[in-house]
């Protein structure tokens, strides 16, 4: 069987292939200051063209981050995304300054970032299909 980070649709094979963290300037980074808004931008494919072809809805794309050490989990981020029958999308999720605390004690300030992807049909209904990453491990920095 062929693995896959999709789920729910035998027809279907998938992978997230990238998620990357941009600072302002569009930089990938690692390390970002919390006073400014960063980016994740989330890359997916999605086999065989034949299965992709008929997905007619929409994918929802959302981005949570898991303290390590002390802090918060949280939704950071999300986006829709329409499913225009093709194998391969592209989304960039934009996340506001201050919504992940500092590396400022007793807060470790590095986040693992999770990205799920689910698909609703053209009747708004969710379906199975669902994707998810472990993403990158990103540092919080009070500049």
């Amino acid at each position: 069987m062929t693995d896959t980070d999709f789920d729910g649709l035998g027809a279907l094979t998938g992978a997230v292939t990238s998620v990357v963290v941009l600072d302002p300037d569009g930089t990938p980074n690692k390390v970002l200051d919390s006073g400014l808004p960063f980016g994740v931008r989330i890359r997916w494919t999605v086999t065989p063209p034949a299965t992709a072809a008929v997905l007619d809805g929409q994918w929802g794309v959302r981005v949570f981050a898991e303290s390590i050490g002390p802090g918060p989990e949280v939704l950071i981020g999300q986006a829709a995304v329409a499913a225009d029958g093709g194998v391969n999308y592209t989304t960039t999720i934009t996340v506001p300054a201050g919504t992940l605390p500092a590396d400022v004690p007793p807060l470790s300030g590095a986040y693992k970032l999770v990205v799920v992807i689910t698909y609703r049909n053209s009747l708004n209904v969710l379906t199975e299909i669902a994707a998810f990453s472990e993403g990158p491990i990103v540092l919080i920095r009070q500049p």
